[in-house]
């Protein structure tokens, strides 16, 4: 992916939420930041170019409610993480990648090079 690159990062950890976005912001990118699913909805259109989410987000719709609703507003580079439930293939869009907790920002970010490289071709 780009430098640059707009990434919504979904987490309701916020130490978690905070470091996965300078992480990745060491990659260049430019994450930005949702605590709930609902931040997360009202924030997603069409500048963002990929979606890090968790599953599990407190109240209200989860991760993989957020994953479906970035799939259907246009195709992007979806990696789902969870500490706890492991989502089936069903459950995720159709190219997301499911990564257990803890990952590493290596992980994610090579997860969305692959996304965004399979979709350019």
């Amino acid at each position: 992916m780009n430098t640059g690159t707009k990434v919504l990062v979904v987490e309701d950890n916020p130490i978690l939420l905070l470091d996965l976005c300078d992480q990745l912001a060491e990659f260049g990118y430019h994450p930005i930041p949702a605590s709930t699913a609902a931040t997360a909805a009202r924030l997603l259109d069409d500048t963002i170019a990929a979606l890090v989410t968790d599953i599990e987000l407190g109240l209200g719709p989860d991760g993989l409610a957020i994953a479906r609703l970035a799939a259907q507003i246009k195709p992007m580079p979806i990696v789902v993480v969870s500490g706890g439930v492991v989502p089936t293939r069903a459950d995720l869009p159709a190219q997301a990648v499911f990564l257990p907790k803890p990952y590493s920002v290596e992980d994610i970010v090579m997860a969305l090079d692959r996304q965004s490289m399979a979709q350019a071709a």
